[in-house]
């Protein structure tokens, strides 16, 4: 039997998400109007377990001709990029502590929506505005978490 790139990865996956799940839990959940610090990471276990488990039973009832194997998995990928992303994201995660959550988050999804596959600019600045309102009601107002501020907006 041929080894799929599917199979394999809704292996890891499942992998992964039990990991997760036994932190959240090992973490303790607390209840839901008073949730505990692995709440969330044991719900997102949860989801990635079905996900995953999904994604396997779909890979190993698909016929032979729909599967690919490990190695056409990475046939295709744009290497440059990812690259690219990654060192966005690097950037964003630096600049946060200087220009705050909201600035550098508005920011980079300007830059990635105009750069990565091109958008307009209508497109660009509508969604990293409401992405980035979007983040900051989830987890700030929502929530209640706290997001860097930026040192560029607090008084000496």
């Amino acid at each position: 039997m041929r080894l799929r790139a599917d199979t394999f990865t809704a292996l890891i996956a499942l992998g992964i998400s039990a990991f997760i799940l036994l932190q959240g839990r090992e973490l303790g959940l607390g209840r839901p109007n008073d949730p505990g610090s692995g709440f969330i990471l044991f719900w997102t276990g949860i989801i990635m377990t079905g996900l995953s488990a999904v994604l396997l039973v779909q890979s190993l009832t698909a016929k032979a001709e729909d599967s690919s194997g490990l190695g056409d998995a990475f046939t295709g990928l744009r290497w440059g990029k990812v690259i690219y992303v990654v060192g966005l994201m690097v950037l964003h995660s630096a600049a946060m502590e200087y220009f705050g959550f909201v600035l550098s988050t508005a920011v980079l999804l300007l830059v990635l929506f105009k750069t990565v596959e091109p958008q307009t600019w209508r497109v660009a600045i509508l969604g990293s505005a409401l992405t980035t309102l979007g983040a900051w009601g989830v987890f700030v107002a929502w929530l209640g978490t706290q997001m860097p501020v930026g040192s560029l907006f607090l008084p000496d």
